[in-house]
């Protein structure tokens, strides 16, 4: 009878120590699920937070001595007041509509001036001490065209915050062909009256003589470069 008692005693521990391994084993199945959601929620809310983050506008990084020009479109924020906010381009007459202060005139201004104005404007009769920002998004492309014995003739675009020499736009087109004569090149441009003038460009010396000063080329030059007389 002690036998039996013994056997049923030690039958109890046992099946005690299963179903207590078994809750630990379910335990952490179940930690590891949680886990696992919560690593799933965490990466799903980092993916809305990228795109929350993406879908604000980003202005282009220009100085503050860019000077705007029609088709630019900037964007214009002040602080606390998103009904003010607006992304816009500039008018061919060199304006912008903007909430509340209407149309004001900022092309041919730099980014910080015309940052100053608009805070003015607002400052004057509707907001106190409003804290505004001025950023371009787009750029109205400036182009000039570099034709002839070149590799890749074409559009180079001048670069919106500073000057684009002659040999950056030659260097554009991949240089000038074996045929080509880049001791005669002609640039023809446009000046701001409308009158056209020529100047010849001894683009061999700009580049081998160390005294010798390159070309800044202005938006709407033609870069022509001749065949060589053979």
């Amino acid at each position: 009878m002690d036998t039996v008692k013994s056997v049923f005693l030690h039958f109890i521990i046992l099946l005690a120590f299963v179903l207590t391994g078994a809750a630990q084993d379910s335990g952490f199945g179940g930690g590891s699920s949680s886990s696992s959601s919560g690593n799933s929620s965490g990466s799903s809310g980092g993916s809305t937070g990228a795109s929350g983050g993406s879908s604000q506008g980003v202005g282009i990084i220009v100085g503050e001595n860019y000077v705007l020009k029609p088709s630019d479109v900037i964007s214009v924020e002040v602080y606390q007041e998103e009904d003010l906010n607006k992304s816009v381009r500039i008018e061919g007459d060199g304006s912008v509509a903007l909430a509340l202060i209407g149309k004001v005139k900022i092309a041919g201004m730099t980014v910080a001036e015309a940052q100053s104005l608009i805070t003015d404007l607002y400052n004057r009769d509707y907001l106190v001490d409003p804290q505004v920002s001025v950023l371009v998004t787009s750029f109205s492309p400036k182009i000039v065209h570099v034709l002839g014995s070149v590799n890749s003739p074409g559009r180079v675009q001048i670069p919106p915050d500073r000057d684009l020499t002659l040999t950056e736009a030659i260097a554009a087109v991949r240089g000038v062909t074996r045929l080509g004569n880049p001791k005669s090149i002609t640039i023809k441009r446009v000046d701001e009256d409308g009158r056209s003038r020529q100047m010849e460009v001894n683009f061999s010396r700009i580049v081998t003589d160390p005294d010798s000063r390159d070309i800044v080329l202005k938006e709407g030059d033609t870069v022509w470069v001749p065949e060589r007389i053979i």
